[in-house]
């Protein structure tokens, strides 16, 4: 009996550590999406990686020295409706994530990770942080935080 409840305990385990893996990917895949949607200029996809809720922010810091703070999903789409005006893209970007740190906790998960963009300026480095809401049974983001590596920025742009 005892090795029987073991041996249950080894497989739950096991199953467990899988979901949690399934899980881990799904949210990346949705991180990724919505990242390359906005530079692909696909506003469907990267619409559909967000909650579309008032409760919603994303937060960043610019190029110019200012920060960006939107909150709620309307004002987000209008804020990057002029992204999407035209289906051009005008460079094409790599986006390469990693060292993700990713907790769940039921419907709800916290992830950081680093980013780094590669287009024909060079390279952009970034820390990011989301959360995301299981909404429906699909991981979407209800708030982002992109601090991004301005430094040699300028630089980059000015040596072109």
């Amino acid at each position: 009996m005892k090795t029987s409840l073991l041996v249950l305990m080894l497989l739950l385990g096991a199953v467990s550590r899988s979901l949690a893996q399934s899980e881990d990917e799904a949210i990346k895949r949705v991180l990724r999406s919505e990242t390359e949607g906005f530079f692909k200029r696909d506003k469907a996809e990267w619409s559909n990686a967000w909650a579309h809720t008032p409760y919603i922010h994303f937060a960043a810091n610019l190029y110019g020295g200012d920060f960006m703070l939107v909150k709620g999903w309307s004002n987000l789409e209008k804020q990057f409706a002029s992204q999407f005006k035209s289906s051009k893209v005008s460079d094409k970007v790599v986006v390469q994530n990693a060292n993700y740190t990713i907790h769940q906790n039921g419907n709800m998960a916290f992830v950081a990770y680093d980013q780094t963009l590669l287009d024909s300026h060079g390279k952009t480095t970034s820390k990011e942080s989301r959360t995301l809401e299981k909404i429906n049974g699909q991981w979407k983001i209800i708030n982002v935080t992109a601090l991004t590596n301005l430094k040699n920025f300028g630089l980059a742009q000015n040596s072109k």
